[in-house]
């Protein structure tokens, strides 16, 4: 008796065990308990993964309004460096891979290009800044990073008044809060941008910070 007693005490501790890993396996998502996350979901407190605490995701894009002139086939430039203005200073982007070239009427007719996504600290920000590689006007470079194409094959290289050293503000307003996603577009107007001087092309552009979308 008492090893029938036994046996059939196990079984129900057996059936009550696989009853319980079944309710856990089938509970569904508004059966989470109170304090548990859902899949990908973060909690307050709580970071994304590859985050440090505090900081937030910048996704950076590339952009150009449409050139009118004809004879023109290319406007490339060539980005070495990319820094966000905090705190009165200016901080590289340190996930951005120099040299990245691209050709601006390429990015136009809402063709864009994604520049990277930067761990940036949670504020507010209205400034990036570009760092190209461009030659001061005068110079003659053999391979120049930044230049414009014409139908006929030719090239002339594109000149900064001031050289590259202090590179082209992107001015605009937009926010990185703490383990959140700002999604920006850097447009370039190139219509504006390059100014003839004799038988120079001097690049002088003015970018906006266009948001898409906080989240």
């Amino acid at each position: 008796m008492e090893i029938k007693n036994s046996f059939l005490a196990w079984v129900v501790l057996i059936v009550v065990a696989v009853l319980a890993v079944f309710g856990l396996l089938s509970r569904t998502p508004d059966q989470i308990l109170p304090g548990q996350a859902l899949p990908d979901q973060t909690l307050p407190g709580q970071t994304v993964p590859g985050l440090a605490p505090g900081t937030g995701t910048l996704k950076l894009y590339l952009s150009d309004a449409p050139l009118d002139a004809e004879n023109v086939t290319g406007v490339y430039i060539t980005i070495n460096e990319i820094q966000y203005h905090l705190d009165g200073e200016w901080i590289t982007c340190e996930e951005f891979i120099g040299n990245q070239t691209y050709d601006l009427l390429e990015l136009t007719g809402g063709n864009i290009a994604l520049l990277g996504e930067f761990a940036l600290p949670a504020g507010t920000y209205t400034q990036i800044r570009f760092m190209l590689d461009i030659g001061e006007k005068g110079s003659r470079p053999a391979n120049p990073g930044c230049y414009i194409e014409f139908a006929d094959n030719s090239t002339e290289p594109l000149y900064a008044p001031s050289g590259g050293e202090t590179g082209y503000k992107a001015i605009g307003h937009f926010e990185v809060t703490a383990n959140g996603t700002a999604v920006v577009t850097a447009d370039f107007d190139v219509r504006k941008a390059v100014v003839v001087a004799g038988s120079s092309y001097i690049l002088k552009p003015t970018i906006k910070l266009i948001v898409a979308v906080n989240y």
